[in-house]
């Protein structure tokens, strides 16, 4: 079920509207009678001085949120087969995807088809021609007896009761269909390499199911399968998604709260159960390439939700040697901050040009040990010792083994033997190690300190039990 690509890939995320400095509201344009579209202004441009960010960064996967002709945040879409005119026009877009591939680095697109915006060009031929439009089963409850706060003179069925956004009714062909010659469409102007599908766990099951087989048709840009990642706000439980038919991977918020909350409470049990229950023996997700990350577009800034903000260095090197992969948020590299609140826009900002410093350098040493790496990329989970602010577990893949050693303490921690069974016991470490971040090689005979607040990747050389 894992795809090539996806089980070794390190993600960055970006919202494109933010980051290009888009005006937050969509303008309109009467005479266009399609998405009612003003000209478009070329600002995606500006994604093309991220690039080398990339490249140096260790990146070779980009995810976009939505970039499609919406009213106001992307999220209420007027049109699936147009760019947002704020951003620029279809061919801008294309020769932005063009030059990411060119430098090795595969595209993924987020996919909303759960629901549009109302100045949606089927919607607003509802709302022009009320019974007389011909675009009535396109969406979801659709009632000329009853209205709504908008007193369009009809009702619908809107997203959580969000007004701004109808529903799709997906069990409508002539929909269907729409949507798949939207893909055509994208595949051939930008040579996409995956999706990640938004609210696939309310999607119709049939749909998400045609979805996947109609993706499968097409090659990724850079070869290989279209990848598809899922949207998954109950995380616990989005292991029923995953099939030969369905999507392949989701997003783990479960480890992103389990992170957070450990690190702020400085106690790790919590953390150590959550990776024990995703990835050990009897994992939910052990053969599943999850996509690891500790904030987005929709949550608070990692480095503003961990207390003790000497840990957040911490979190991104310990999130990267997890299974699954790595998903970093545009800016929470070099340590933006950001909280969630009735402004979505304050999670979405702005930036002329990425930068470099402190964090970001670690984070590229981070990803660097990881590629180089067959068992960080693709190896399996076993805990080997755990205590109140201290974890070690082991990853091993093709001959190779690495030991992972987080100490969230600000103190120094010797790691003792103990015998037995059970989540304390710990047999030692015996043998030379190298530290693949830092290269130094060290030698175990048993017991072994953790620095204070750090995490180590220890690569065995020769000898090494645990």
């Amino acid at each position: 079920m894992n795809v090539s690509w996806f089980d070794g890939c390190s993600m960055y995320q970006i919202f494109p509207l933010g980051l290009c400095g888009s005006p937050h509201e969509n303008s309109w344009d009467w005479s266009n009678t399609w998405n009612a579209a003003s000209r478009p202004v070329r600002r995606v441009d500006r994604i093309l001085k991220w690039i080398p960010h990339l490249k140096k960064l260790g990146i070779d996967s980009v995810w976009f949120n939505l970039a499609l002709q919406s009213d106001t945040h992307g999220y209420n879409t007027r049109d699936f087969y147009t760019l947002d005119s704020r951003l620029g026009s279809n061919e801008d877009f294309a020769e932005v995807c063009q030059a990411i591939h060119e430098a090795g680095i595969r595209i993924v697109f987020d996919a909303l088809f759960f629901n549009v915006g109302r100045g949606f060009w089927a919607f607003r031929d509802i709302r022009n021609n009320l019974q007389n439009s011909q675009f009535t089963s396109w969406f979801k409850e659709i009632d000329f007896n009853r209205n709504t706060p908008c007193n369009d003179g009809f009702y619908y069925k809107a997203w959580d009761g969000n007004w701004d956004l109808p529903e799709l009714n997906l069990e409508n062909e002539d929909v269907i269909q729409h949507i798949f010659g939207a893909i055509r469409k994208s595949e051939d102007l930008y040579r996409f390499d995956g999706f990640h599908l938004c609210l696939a766990e309310r999607l119709p099951k049939k749909f998400v199911e045609r979805f996947r087989a109609f993706c499968a048709d097409m090659s990724a840009g850079l070869g290989g399968n279209i990848a598809i990642v899922d949207e998954m706000y109950d995380s616990i439980n989005c292991e029923r998604l995953f099939s030969e038919t369905q999507v392949q991977s989701a997003e783990n918020r479960e480890l992103r709260e389990s992170v957070c909350e450990s690190f702020n409470k400085k106690n790790i049990f919590d953390l150590a159960y959550t990776l024990n229950r995703e990835f050990g023996l009897d994992g939910i997700y052990k053969n599943v390439s999850m996509m690891n990350f500790l904030d987005n577009h929709n949550l608070p800034r990692f480095a503003t939700a961990i207390k003790d903000k000497s840990l957040v260095p911490l979190g991104w090197k310990f999130l990267i040697a997890l299974p699954g992969f790595p998903c970093i948020y545009y800016g929470s590299e070099w340590g933006v901050e950001g909280w969630h609140d009735e402004n979505h826009w304050v999670m979405r900002p702005e930036f002329e040009q990425p930068e470099w410093n402190e964090l970001t350098e670690q984070i590229q040493k981070a990803l660097s040990a990881r590629k180089a790496s067959p068992a960080l990329r693709y190896g399996n989970y076993r805990q080997i010792f755990q205590a109140t602010e201290q974890l070690v577990f082991e990853r091993e893949s093709c001959g190779e083994k690495v030991v992972v050693a987080l100490n969230i303490s600000e103190y120094e921690y010797k790691v003792p033997i103990k015998s037995g069974g059970g989540y304390a016991a710990f047999a030692g470490l015996f043998g030379d190690f190298e530290e693949m971040i830092d290269g130094d090689t060290r030698r175990y005979d048993g017991e072994f300190y953790l620095p204070p607040k750090s995490v180590m990747y220890l690569k065995r050389l020769q000898n090494g039990l645990a």
